[in-house]
């Protein structure tokens, strides 16, 4: 099984950027309280929900309790080896997190507490695409590596309908689909990250 994806040099890219917006307090609970973002039911807000998944990488990835999480998961490993210590965090979220969709209308967002402390009394955890990537995005800024929520336009779709990582790797974006559990991902030429 592959576990990333990198982009072949002879694809092009293309990024759009949601701004950064101020997310209340009360979004981020030290309990790690589930996170509902509003939507328009007849599409999701792409450039909301992108914004606010940063965000709670970002805030949880500062967390002593998520470091020590993955710290426990590379264990042994060697000397900052950027590419290993992703692997590994992305092939423990893939082993560890159950796909389960929202319901129609609705975006929920667990954060890694939430979903580790699952993880942790039931040996897993459900979610559906911004859950595995919140977890895995806030594990790996834990121990240093930049990961980014992506919007990406998943079977042709024409707006952003699902969620990856990316991160920076020797000068090059490498994409990880924390979703894509049995086969690669595939290769995303359109991209919506905060910046």
């Amino acid at each position: 099984m592959k576990v990333l994806f990198q982009q072949p040099q002879s694809q092009q890219v293309t990024e759009q950027y949601a701004k950064r917006i101020p997310v209340r307090k009360s979004l981020t609970a030290p309990d790690g309280t589930i996170i509902r973002v509003p939507i328009q039911p007849d599409r999701p807000d792409a450039y909301t929900i992108i914004s606010t998944l940063q965000f709670v990488i970002e805030q949880f990835g500062r967390d002593p309790r998520v470091r020590a999480s993955a710290l426990g998961i590379i264990n042994g490993q060697v000397n900052n080896d950027v590419a290993r210590h992703a692997r590994t965090l992305t092939t423990w979220v893939k082993s560890r997190m159950t796909y389960l969709a929202d319901p129609d209308g609705a975006e929920f967002v667990q954060t890694p507490l939430v979903l580790l402390k699952q993880i942790q009394t039931k040996g897993n955890a459900y979610g559906d695409c911004d859950d595995h990537v919140v977890l895995l995005g806030a594990l790996m800024n834990s121990i240093g590596i930049q990961a980014q929520a992506t919007g990406v336009k998943l079977y042709g779709a024409n707006y952003y309908n699902h969620v990856v990582i990316q991160y920076p790797l020797n000068g090059q974006m490498v994409l990880v689909d924390p979703c894509a559990k049995v086969a690669a991902a595939p290769f995303y030429g359109e991209r919506l990250v905060v910046r």
